[in-house]
Parts: C-alpha cells; structure tokens; sequence
C-alpha cells in the first residue's frame, strides 16, 4: 500500500502504531524519571548498593525510550508519505515534543 503527501488520511493501523509508539516512549521517559529519583532516595546511608542498581536501571530505561524513539521514526509517517526524509521526520517529532512540553508547562 503506498501513501502519498497529498492523501492526509492514513489506514487506522498506521496511525493506531506511532500512537502506540509514542505513548510508550513518554511512559518510558517518565519511569526513567521516576526511577531516577528512587535512585537518589536510596544512595542515602545504608541503601547505596541498590541505589547504583537502580541507577543503572535508569540507564537501560533511557535506552529502551531511545530506541521507542527511533521505532517512531521508521514507523509509518503520519501524512508525510512513505519516502519521508528522517530529517524532517525529526523536524515534526522534536516540534510536537516542544508543543506537548509547553502545553504541560501551562
């Protein structure tokens, strides 16, 4: 099946996908958050050995939210078309972050 710029309509399964996609990288960067911050509750006193392995908890999370990242990008493109450059790609991802930032921000 091929999809075109000038058809902004995409199947339901494209688009129920990078939605998944998407869902899943916010929770991951907000358990990655989380964790974090359990991670710096437990280096105190006599906790600090799981605090390192929280930490490094922390780091293999932020990875599975790159790699959720990535899987956005090669996904289907939202209205952009099956030869949509990366570049633009992540353009529109880092534009619809800083917009859902600043809506959290209100």
């Amino acid at each position: 099946m091929t999809v075109t710029t000038a058809n902004p309509t995409l199947p339901a399964a494209e688009r129920a996908v990078r939605q998944d996609l998407d869902q899943l990288h916010a929770e991951a960067l907000d358990l990655a958050r989380r964790t974090k911050e359990l991670a710096v509750v437990l280096d105190r006193g006599d906790y600090s050995a799981a605090g390192g392995r929280v930490r490094t908890a922390v780091t293999h999370i932020w990875r599975a939210a790159e790699d959720l990242h990535s899987a956005f990008h090669t996904a289907p493109p939202r209205c952009a078309g099956p030869d949509a450059s990366m570049s633009r790609l992540c353009g529109r991802r880092m534009r619809y972050l800083a917009a859902r930032v600043a809506r959290r921000a209100e």
